[in-house]
């Protein structure tokens, strides 16, 4: 649960301001997309929530969205975060239910 409460202070923020941008430079489709991804990334709780929301939000740019530089900027600082996550999260010793 550490893990996923620091990755949410860690990415939320950034996905804020990822919003804000979009919605002021006019890309709704994405806003929409990312709004989502920021939905289930506030209701994740454990490190399969987490991964899920990762790999959605990672695959934002393999749908083939552009956005305009400011949120690019963003959404380049919001890829680093995860992929310092991810590395974390494949370290980590799988539980077994």
């Amino acid at each position: 649960m550490q893990r996923v409460t620091l990755a949410k202070n860690q990415i939320s923020p950034l996905l804020d301001q990822l919003i804000t941008e979009l919605d002021a430079e006019g890309y709704a489709t994405q806003k929409a997309y990312f709004a989502r991804i920021r939905g289930r990334f506030a209701n994740a709780s454990d490190d399969m929530d987490l991964t899920a929301t990762i790999v959605e939000l990672s695959s934002g740019s393999a749908i083939g969205f552009r956005l305009p530089n400011t949120a690019d900027v963003l959404m380049n600082r919001i890829l680093e975060k995860v992929s310092l996550l991810i590395a974390d999260l494949e370290g980590s010793e799988p539980r077994l239910h």
